[in-house]
């Protein structure tokens, strides 16, 4: 075995930063409101310049299935050792622009506050990680959209990745395959993902997280989308018999508890959020996702959302209220406990790069925890990205470099033993 621990080696010889600015330009958003597979087209935009990267690193079979999978093999080159999976997503958030994406680089950080456009700053302390990045080259977008850091530097890590391997093809190695998915954003990365297809022993995604940081636990996660029908009259005449849907939906939001928001809860405190109100005033729907670490809690949590309904039918007769919850997915961790060797294997090939490991829960969720649901072993291994989700988005790509050589690393010790 030859460990990797000079994220500088990776910088040098593979086109790892170069692979990322030419993914994050291409809009990848996904769409919850889209019944299509991927839910977006500039998905499978971004999923053909994948394939053909995959192609350019020795995997011939790459190829994009109907539902916008992208699946490849690079063989192994040691007889008997396990098969596994290296897995990220390509699509972006929903939540902010993705289009038109500028990424910034930010060479040789020295601490400073980074301005951007439209008054946005990314500052040391507001993004403390900041502070162990002094020296690097740090990538931003330029104000205006979020950077798409989750997942596409996942997607860049992996490249990297292989184009190591290829460029040196006497490092030991399983045979690995290697998927990229669609909509994970939106809560369908595992839906239609063929495991037997996959034939892996385990995977690992690269989706989030600093430097060091691996994950074998996330969120259990439902929906709630309690339905609100009200009494509609002309507001001329509306007196003592106008039942506003709009208005109800706003008191059952108001009754959620608000210490136990998003806001207000870290670590393995779970939540309410609310997401949508949508309707008029004689119907209207209020969307929410329930999250807790603990599946008996995230029970409770559903139970807690039906009583509050049930409220707004004492409070006013005349209401219709529906609840409908909604199992999206399932914390990884009941199953990895008794795959241990799983995260062992990763937790050996951080510290091989000098890193101390943490080993932290994700406060969200992975294709992971479906897929290790479906029965494939998947934990988590950080990208490098910090913000998520918005303008301050930022990522080192000195740590981008040391995600590649844990998963370097982690496929030399699958080939091992």
């Amino acid at each position: 075995m030859r460990a990797l621990n000079d994220p500088n080696v990776i910088l040098r010889s593979t086109r790892l930063v170069d692979a990322f600015v030419e993914l994050a330009r291409i809009d990848t958003q996904s769409d919850e409101k889209s019944p299509a597979w991927p839910s977006t087209p500039g998905q499978r935009t971004g999923l053909e310049a994948v394939r053909r990267k995959l192609t350019e690193r020795g995997l011939a079979d790459a190829a994009i299935d109907k539902n916008g999978y992208l699946f490849a093999t690079l063989p192994g080159n040691r007889k008997g050792a396990p098969v596994i999976g290296l897995i990220a997503h390509i699509d972006t958030s929903p939540d902010y622009s993705g289009k038109d994406v500028s990424p910034v680089a930010h060479a040789n950080y020295q601490g400073e506050t980074l301005a951007l456009k439209n008054g946005v700053t990314i500052s040391p302390e507001e993004s403390p990680w900041l502070t162990q990045c002094v020296g690097d080259t740090i990538l931003t977008a330029d104000g205006t959209t979020l950077l798409g850091a989750d997942d596409k530097a996942g997607v860049a890590e992996i490249l990297a990745a292989l184009e190591y391997l290829h460029a040196n093809p006497d490092l030991p190695r399983p045979t690995v395959r290697v998927a990229i998915t669609p909509d994970e954003e939106i809560g369908r990365g595992a839906e239609k993902f063929d495991v037997e297809r996959f034939g892996a022993h385990c995977a690992y995604t690269l989706d989030g997280g600093f430097s060091g940081e691996v994950n074998g636990e996330t969120f259990s996660a439902d929906s709630a989308a309690v339905a609100i029908a009200g009494v509609a009259v002309h507001p001329g005449t509306a007196k003592g018999k106008l039942v506003n849907a709009i208005r109800w939906a706003a008191a059952f939001v108001e009754s959620l508890p608000p210490d136990e928001s998003p806001e207000k809860t870290e670590g393995r405190q779970g939540f309410y959020h609310p997401t949508r109100i949508s309707g008029n005033a004689s119907e209207a729907k209020v969307s929410l996702i329930l999250r807790d670490f603990e599946l008996g809690k995230l029970t409770a949590r559903g139970d807690a959302i039906r009583r509050l309904a049930e409220e707004l039918r004492r409070r006013e007769p005349r209401l219709g209220v529906t609840v409908e919850i909604t199992e999206t997915y399932r914390n990884m961790a009941y199953w990895l406990k008794d795959r241990p060797e799983v995260m062992d294997r990763l937790v050996e090939a951080v510290k091989l790069v000098g890193i101390e490991p943490r080993v932290e829960p994700i406060r969200g969720g992975t294709d992971g925890s479906g897929l290790t649901a479906k029965g494939l072993p998947t934990p988590n291994i950080f990208t490098g990205g910090v913000n998520y989700h918005g303008p301050q988005e930022w990522i080192s790509t000195r740590v981008m470099a040391q995600a590649v050589c844990v998963t370097l690393n982690l496929i030399q010790l699958w080939a091992e033993k």
